[in-house]
């Protein structure tokens, strides 16, 4: 009997285990509610955008949105008129693009660099600790991942070939990019095949010839800006000045929504999101730059490094915005691993062990800080399998028994991202305040908000939920509709006196926020 291995070749085996790889980390929980923040917007957004029949003007709770540009709502309503309005039909496509882009790092790698190192890159981005977490969101940055990996990749293709294909295709991905997030998409890597250009002395009338960059120019304005065009004279200029104001230069310029910290978190984030492979992350860089490279693995180390100092510069930090060098540094990483037994190796295999350590202890005692929270401290058996391959990687490893140490530590941290998407995603979520709250709410009576509320509500209640201003307000709005609800926050209740005609019916901590969700009633009908 001939044997599957010598059925199917090697160049087929691979791509097909990476893709079932991929699946058994990012399909876990992707049917689980809705309830981190950007991605409750993000749904609601592209819900309220084809119920309302409008793919020009993007609004959440019947308002303007201004945040993002629309690439991500129109895929969401694609999936939600093939399949329904669901937290899985709003992340379908995050997962799809995930996979694109895997595979497109992948199959470029390979070209370049071999299979052998090809397949190390995909293990870095397969075991990572934040790839799998971020493509099961429904939020923009897996489409930009996608389009700006992808025109970065077409970028260096077209400067080893002569085909215009190349630079078409670099063109539209830089269009698609802009729909995805916006100026960021053309900005960030047309500084770096600015900086790879001058690094390579090869900025010439000859490669820009190459480029075709009037033919750029024309391929953007045509896919990229009719949209920014019909939305900004839709909203009279309200979501251009919204947008670019204050979501992007506000954005660079200022902390927002309390995301900020030192300029060493955008490294941080690097590190730790592609955690476990990011440890060696120094040495790969050092014997680049000391053996003076000159082929791929520079052009992707130029690539994470110009992504790290840009968003190092910016007030507005969050792991999200670092994602864009994932691939990048992943390739640097894949060619390292792929050729280690040439370097000693256990400063980096120690410190792999004692961080597993560390993140199981965090985990722990992360679970306990919520007493709701602590119930799932089980699932942390995940987490062990980490502790467990690194430290039989550095037995091997002192053991002079190399050959394994990298496919050890890769798939135990495979395992490891799969139990930590299954903690977010599954099982946390049940305990999400607005899951568990919504079958006290009466969807045939109006619902309100007063200062603040969980933006995951509009989408499971599916209508407008109406501000109040103050306490006489509330006052009003409970006595007209008897079984209507007012959500709103603790803090934003402290100093409201509403003890004559409301009572708490619910009461809990928002997941991954420093916020207690409240719900009023009338008290003297529902108490």
């Amino acid at each position: 009997m001939i044997s599957l291995k010598k059925q199917i070749p090697i160049k087929v085996r691979i791509p097909f285990l990476i893709f079932l790889l991929y699946l058994f980390i990012s399909t876990v929980g992707i049917n689980g509610s809705i309830y981190i923040l950007d991605e409750a917007k993000n749904a609601e957004c592209a819900r309220e955008m084809l119920e309302r029949g409008n793919l020009i003007v993007p609004t959440f709770n019947y308002e303007l949105r201004t945040d993002k540009p629309p690439l991500h709502y129109f895929f969401m309503i694609l999936s939600y008129k093939i399949f329904g309005v669901s937290p899985w039909s709003a992340r379908l496509f995050s997962l799809i693009f995930g996979c694109l882009a895997l595979f497109t790092t992948y199959f470029f790698t390979k070209k370049w660099l071999g299979i052998k190192i090809a397949w190390c890159t995909s293990l870095v981005l397969l075991s990572s600790l934040h790839y799998g977490v971020l493509f099961h969101m429904s939020v923009p940055d897996p489409y930009l991942i996608f389009f700006f990996t992808s025109s970065l990749f077409l970028f260096f293709e077209c400067l080893q070939n002569n085909k215009w294909t190349y630079a078409i295709g670099m063109y539209f991905c830089l269009a698609l990019g802009l729909l995805s997030k916006g100026p960021i998409a053309i900005l960030l890597p047309g500084l770096i095949m600015l900086l790879y250009l001058l690094i390579n002395r090869n900025l010439n009338i000859k490669t820009i010839i190459k480029l075709k960059p009037l033919l750029g120019l024309l391929i953007v304005l045509l896919i990229g800006l009719p949209w920014y065009f019909l939305v900004d004279r839709e909203t009279n200029g309200e979501w251009t000045r919204g947008f670019f104001l204050e979501h992007n230069l506000e954005r660079f310029s200022n902390t927002k929504e309390g995301h900020g910290g030192t300029f060493l978190m955008a490294p941080f984030f690097i590190l730790f999101g592609l955690f476990p492979f990011s440890v060696f992350l120094p040495r790969a860089t050092y014997q680049i730059i000391r053996r003076k490279e000159q082929n791929v693995v520079l052009f992707a180390l130029t690539a994470g490094a110009i992504v790290t100092g840009f968003f190092m510069t910016s007030s507005t930090r969050m792991p999200n915005y670092t994602a864009l060098s994932y691939p990048f540094v992943a390739i640097v990483l894949g060619a390292f691993i792929a050729n280690f037994k040439k370097c000693k190796l256990a400063p980096e295999l120690i410190a792999l062990f004692m961080l597993s350590i560390l993140i199981v202890t965090t985990g722990y005692f992360a679970l306990h800080l919520e007493n709701y929270l602590a119930q799932f401290k089980t699932q942390l058996v995940f987490l062990l399998t980490g502790v467990i391959g690194s430290s039989i990687a550095l037995i091997l490893y002192k053991r002079k028994n190399g050959k394994t140490i990298i496919p050890i530590i890769g798939y135990s941290f495979i395992i490891v991202s799969f139990g930590i998407s299954n903690i977010v995603f599954n099982q946390i979520q049940k305990q999400n305040p607005v899951t568990m709250s919504i079958p006290i709410i009466d969807k045939n009576e109006p619902t309100a908000y007063f200062r603040k509320f969980n933006p995951s509500y509009p989408f499971y209640l599916k209508k407008k939920i109406d501000p109040l201003e103050n306490i006489q307000n509330i006052r009003e709005f409970l006595l007209k509709n008897s079984n209507a609800c007012v959500i709103s926050t603790k803090k934003s209740l402290q100093n409201v006196d509403y003890s004559d005609f409301a009572f708490i019916a619910f009461e809990q901590k928002d997941i991954f926020e420093n916020r207690i969700t409240v719900i009023l009633k009338n008290k003297h009908v529902n108490k």
